[in-house]
């Protein structure tokens, strides 16, 4: 599997909208910067058709340092969780 970087996400954008690379990469920043935003403020972010992004706040736990096996307790922290909806796993299931 390719992966697909930041830049890559964006001159793709340019190439599909007839964009200029650069005004590209700013919208992909402007995206990422607001939907950040967004989700510090508490709200949860919806894309009609695709999906919706939200912050979640994930419990203590004890883990495993890997390199070394010894016991951890890794403290409560917030996670962004996006769920995709039926309409984009359908489209991906068919592909």
């Amino acid at each position: 599997m390719d992966t697909v970087n930041k830049k890559k996400f964006a001159y793709k954008i340019a190439e599909k909208g007839g964009f200029y690379k650069k005004d590209a990469v700013k919208m992909t920043e402007l995206f990422w910067e607001t939907l950040m935003d967004l989700l510090s403020e508490g709200k949860k972010v919806n894309f009609y058709g695709t999906g919706h992004f939200e912050l979640k706040t994930v419990k203590e736990k004890e883990a495993r340092n890997p390199k070394t096996g010894e016991a951890c307790i890794v403290p409560e922290h917030k996670k962004v969780k996006f769920y995709p909806s039926e309409t984009l796993t359908e489209k991906i299931e068919d592909e």
